[in-house]
């Protein structure tokens, strides 16, 4: 029994040791630009909470069988404790139900105002309604049709809850609606990209705010790439997906590379930016062990990750569950409880929501 034991057990610890190092990389991996020969380091974070959750599972199975090994997943786990914590933030005592003054921002990606699945292009659109049932003080919106932006900034009642209503220059891209009075408005196109990002600058009391909505590049899944690709995941061992998935990748090594410029671009203007309040949201496209996340999560604050709770998972299509979608805030600007709202499924993106402090 006892060698029967070890032809079982050091197989699995060599399979423990290859999870330990692939869930290290993963953290940290974004740490290198994605762009050139390391597009792949970014992707890693993609495969953080399955990774972890199998070190943990060896954490469980080697303290019951051989507790001698226990301190490769017990080390492998506090190396990677900080990470998870963004990744899955944890503040039981922050409450929804704050006293203090504050302004609600949202950012929400609409996928057209869900026009696929409810084909309602008139303002008795759910998603419509459910914007201003939230009754947010900046509302920031990505994958909004001009058409029906257009109408928003013509409906009487929209105006008189919001007074600043944006229109999108292109058929489909960024635009906001404000409660706050709006003196500079700027949307810019990503080069070589169907993305873009809006810069907005609004005065708050006697201060002013920088806000960037961005919509970093998109992966350009098709469904049926998008559902095979998942097929690949609940079934590696089936080598009928593993071509499918290798044109996934391939698709994943390029936008992770242009989104890297993109995220560049609108941190540089953000380090420079002269206001003094700023916020940047959006649809990323990112996970938050991504490049692109580390980038402004170095001199922002993600709400999400200061003030909610749980993996945050902010894409839902297909039963791919990732937090792609963020909204930081500078230093000077205190997040007092963010939360992403699952009951609005009219998007293949939930919104997220913050209450700020400024």
């Amino acid at each position: 029994m006892k060698f029967a034991g070890k032809l079982i057990a050091y197989p699995l610890l060599a399979v423990n040791w290859a999870v330990a190092l692939l869930l290290v990389f993963s953290c940290y991996g974004s740490l290198a630009a994605p762009v050139g020969k390391w597009p792949f380091a970014s992707l890693s974070g993609l495969a953080f909470p399955f990774l972890f959750a199998i070190n943990l599972l060896f954490l469980i199975v080697w303290l019951i069988t051989w507790r001698k090994v226990i301190k490769l997943p017990l080390y492998t786990t506090l190396i990677c404790l900080f990470p998870f914590l963004h990744w899955c933030p944890i503040h039981p005592g922050i409450s929804k139900n704050v006293t203090e003054p504050y302004l609600t921002v949202m950012t929400y990606n609409t996928e057209g105002f869900g026009v696929d699945d409810n084909k309602d292009w008139t303002l008795d659109n759910p998603v419509i309604k459910y914007i201003l049932g939230v009754d947010a003080d900046l509302v920031f919106l990505q994958e909004t049709p001009k058409s029906m932006m257009e109408k928003i900034s013509r409906d009487k009642k929209i105006r008189k809850q919001y007074p600043y209503v944006s229109i999108p220059k292109n058929i489909t891209d960024v635009a906001y609606l404000s409660k706050l009075p709006v003196i500079r408005d700027e949307s810019t196109g990503f080069e070589d990209s169907g993305n873009s990002y809006q810069y907005i600058r609004m005065l708050v009391n006697k201060d002013t705010l920088a806000v960037f909505n961005c919509h970093l590049q998109s992966n350009r899944l098709n469904d049926s790439e998008l559902s095979e690709y998942r097929q690949f995941m609940e079934h590696p061992t089936d080598s009928t997906h593993y071509k499918v998935s290798k044109q996934v990748i391939k698709k994943l090594l390029a936008s992770t590379s242009q989104r890297a410029t993109q995220a560049r671009i609108i941190a540089d203007k953000a380090r420079r930016e002269s206001a003094r309040f700023i916020i940047v949201c959006g649809d990323f496209n990112d996970t938050p062990l991504s490049y692109s996340h580390r980038l402004f999560k170095r001199f922002m604050k993600d709400t999400y990750a200061k003030t909610g709770n749980g993996p945050g998972a902010t894409y839902h299509e297909h039963r791919l569950y990732y937090r792609i979608d963020h909204l930081f805030c500078s230093e000077n600007l205190v997040p007092l409880y963010t939360w992403i709202d699952r009951t609005q499924k009219d998007s293949d993106h939930y919104p997220v929501i913050s209450k700020i402090r400024f």
